[in-house]
């Protein structure tokens, strides 16, 4: 009954969770994540100077691309930053017209551990409703043309609902194997 009670305490924990784990990625020590700011989406990256695996060693962001973000158009960047309309994609030699993406280059960005990019639109609106997949690519100074790997992942994580039934799954082996070790 106790086991029962614990579970029902962690459901309501969870359903009480913030819509904001679900458009937020850490990779190599790096979280990325994605919010809605008075209708321009913004770009949060943590972390950036304490990467490892791959990105050990990187200082600057050269480009970053995102997709399925909703019916926004005519992009733009508080920073500056070349905006590139779908079809659009990125590699290691930067945003190069192909792939379904809207890809943002132009000079180098000097990392600091937190720091927030803008996307603003003249047109349409964003959604996360389904999690966009994020491209980064960063340099180092070792390697100047591209570091370790090229971040291609989706930014989501399981919903609250998801954890949920996971949670329940688990309270429900731990009930059975309590049983059969009476």
């Amino acid at each position: 009954m106790i086991l029962l009670l614990g579970i029902m305490v962690l459901a309501l924990g969870l359903v009480g969770t913030p819509t904001s784990w679900a458009n937020s990625l850490t990779f190599q020590n790096v979280t990325f994540e994605m919010t809605l700011n008075g209708g321009n989406l913004d770009l949060h990256i943590t972390n950036a100077l304490n990467a490892n695996g791959d990105w050990a060693g990187i200082d600057h962001l050269n480009a970053f691309a995102f997709n399925q973000f909703g019916t926004a158009t005519g992009l733009g960047n508080s920073d500056g930053w070349t905006p590139h309309a779908p079809p659009n994609g990125l590699n290691s030699g930067g945003c190069d017209g192909s792939g379904n993406f809207a890809c943002f280059n132009g000079q180098s960005f000097a990392l600091i551990n937190n720091f927030t990019f803008e996307i603003t639109h003249s047109g349409g609106t964003f959604s996360l409703d389904s999690p966009p997949t994020l491209k980064v690519l960063f340099s180092g100074a070792d390697v100047p043309n591209g570091h370790g790997s090229l971040l291609s992942k989706p930014i989501g994580v399981p919903e609250p609902a998801s954890l949920l039934l996971l949670g329940a799954g688990l309270a429900g082996l731990g009930i059975w194997r309590r049983k059969t070790n009476k």
